[in-house]
């Protein structure tokens, strides 16, 4: 019975050690762990957090304080982590590499873990191990996005350091393209920009939406119209090429994206912007409603990338009571929406049948590198400002060179 009591009150006793040690551990600070010592001497979070207060101060200290915490919980891969470290700036760089090592595999997705480690190996001239932690840490923090995003730009802005990210591209993982959407925004060249997108493998497929316009945007942004037009022609599956021509999909016939040198139809009030089939048409047409109570439209376009010559557009227009003494017309324009046209159409109002319509214009040898195709309220001279109201109906825009 005397042997009960006693066992009784030695786990009385070690439950209310462990419980103290465990309030103390809850206090983040260095008394708080030198609290928790005093009651628990192998509590391994208090052991690390105490090395910590000493390891600048105090190395010599800080060694066996960590190793004694490795020694309470061998499987806790953080106190091998900080102990590396103490030993690396004591010279002891093999033995430290041999910790982190252990650590890496005691916890392959814990982000404390995954992220000391991490510096560790940029800290000892390893970034290919460090870039494999950051990878990790990705896959299981996506938070840490905000922090390693920008690192990990930086590191792909050096060309020196571009190697390093073939892995990466060779077998993108699930973080890539969120990371290239930023390098897209943020890169400080976009040659850059240009090898993340080059360079990635994609196993045959066409690259998704997300990462070609943010692609586009940025060559858009840096006036490669060049680029801009390859890598868009490159995006296009074998429905897309369909609508190749002078005028993308002038038929209005596929799904319009407002990416690259696609339609583009901007929100307007009072204006329904639709395509759908309608008679007299092979297919579906470009189709305008509006209510009498909206801005000066100007919100359909198209980027073109033609070369300096002279060029006609013919096109099929359909008035279904348009009603306005200020029309539509389409005009065509060097590179700024808002520039004097090159060429423009009659403006188009009232109620008739399908009628063709044709004008021509010149692109210039210079300055000229990128023109708009704009459908857009008449402004020409003696045209009083009015909403529209009545409907209105397009198909089959085509541009032909014409010398």
């Amino acid at each position: 019975m005397t042997g009960i009591c006693l066992l009784g009150g030695l786990l009385s006793w070690r439950v209310l050690v462990v419980g103290l040690a465990d309030y103390y551990a809850a206090d983040q600070t260095p008394a708080a762990a030198a609290s928790t010592l005093r009651w628990r001497p192998d509590a391994p979070e208090a052991l690390r957090r105490r090395r910590q207060a000493f390891a600048q101060s105090a190395p010599a200290v800080a060694g066996p304080l960590l190793q004694a915490s490795v020694w309470a919980n061998p499987t806790n891969p953080r106190p091998y982590l900080a102990l590396a470290r103490v030993w690396a700036g004591a010279g002891r760089v093999p033995e430290a590499i041999a910790l982190v090592e252990v650590a890496d595999t005691l916890a392959p997705m814990s982000p404390p873990a995954l992220a000391e480690s991490a510096w560790f190996w940029f800290e000892r001239g390893r970034p290919e191990r460090g870039l494999e932690r950051w990878s990790a840490l990705l896959r299981n923090s996506p938070t840490s996005a905000g922090e390693l995003y920008p690192r990990l730009l930086r590191l792909a802005d050096m060309a020196a350091a571009r190697p390093l990210f073939l892995p990466l591209l060779r077998q993108p993982p699930d973080w890539w393209e969120a990371f290239f959407v930023y390098a897209a925004a943020h890169a400080p060249r976009p040659e850059t920009v240009t090898f993340l997108y080059e360079g990635r493998n994609r196993g045959g497929a066409l690259p998704s939406a997300a990462e070609q316009r943010a692609y586009l945007n940025r060559l858009w942004k840096d006036s490669r119209w060049s680029e801009a037009y390859l890598a868009w022609l490159g995006g296009l599956d074998a429905d897309a090429q369909r609508g190749l021509g002078q005028v993308y999909d002038g038929g209005f016939d596929l799904p319009i994206t407002g990416v690259g040198f696609d339609w583009r139809i901007a929100k307007a009030r009072g204006v329904t912007v639709e395509t759908i089939d309608t008679y007299g048409s092979r297919g579906q047409a470009l189709h305008l409603v509006f209510d009498g109570r909206g801005e000066r439209f100007q919100h359909v376009s198209q980027p073109l990338y033609l070369e300096p010559g002279r060029y006609q557009l013919q096109g099929r227009v359909r008035t279904d009571g348009l009603s306005s003494r200020q029309g539509l017309i389409w005009a065509v324009r060097c590179q700024r929406p808002d520039a004097e046209p090159l060429g423009a159409s009659e403006s188009f109002s009232g109620k008739d049948d399908w009628q063709l319509f044709s004008f021509e214009f010149q692109v210039p040898q210079a300055d000229c590198p990128l023109q708009w195709l704009r459908l857009e309220q008449d402004q020409s001279p003696g045209t009083v400002g009015e909403a529209l109201g009545g409907g209105i109906w397009f198909d089959d825009l085509v541009i032909s060179r014409r010398g």
